[in-house]
Parts: C-alpha cells; structure tokens; sequence
C-alpha cells in the first residue's frame, strides 16, 4: 500500500500538464479581446473623454 502510494506521487510530479496559470492567462487575455472587439468603439470613446477631461 505505501509503494503504491510513493509511486502515484512520482508519476502525478513527473506527468506534464498545462499549469492552471496559463489556462486562466489564456482565458483572460482571450475574454479581453472579445470585450474589446464587441465594444471597440465605446471602449475608445470612454478613454478619450476620460483622458481629455484629465489632461
């Protein structure tokens, strides 16, 4: 039972797999272009009024 258990640790640390960080990386940066691409022209209409009322 303990080799067992030893030898499932070894081969879970040896297994390559996609860390969760560059899943949810990947998840976000495709999320912000999507919001990007639908709301293009209020995202942009947005940073401009707001950058020209503080510059």
């Amino acid at each position: 039972m303990r080799q067992w258990w030893f030898d499932r640790l070894r081969a879970r640390t040896e297994r390559g797999d996609v860390p969760g960080w560059v899943m949810i990386t990947v998840m976000t940066i495709v999320i912000a272009s999507a919001i990007l691409v639908i709301f293009q022209d209020r995202v942009t209409s947005f940073l401009n009024e707001t950058l020209n009322q503080y510059m």
